[in-house]
């Protein structure tokens, strides 16, 4: 959601996004079925890289960007299912 959509959700009560911009607001790390193309498509839409896909400590390959609104996108699969599909 834009950011002068997300002022009229929250009204004038909490602090106006935009104030934040490029500041990391959240995280969103999604289990995805080839997140190595899904990050692609991140990148391609503007977000700029943060960490290729790889293997994390936790059992998923992840790769992360930031997109232009300043979120932390999160791309994951099981290392396993990754590595079946390779």
């Amino acid at each position: 959601m834009p950011e002068h959509g997300i002022r009229k959700l929250l009204g004038a009560g909490l602090p106006d996004p935009a104030a934040a911009n490029g500041v990391p607001r959240c995280e969103l790390y999604v289990l995805v079925a080839e997140p190595d193309r899904w990050h692609g498509r991140a990148l391609l839409a503007g977000a700029r890289e943060l960490s290729p896909l790889a293997p994390r400590s936790w059992g998923h390959d992840a790769a992360y960007s930031l997109d232009p609104d300043g979120h932390v996108l999160a791309f994951a699969a099981d290392s396993d299912d990754t590595r079946a599909a390779l």
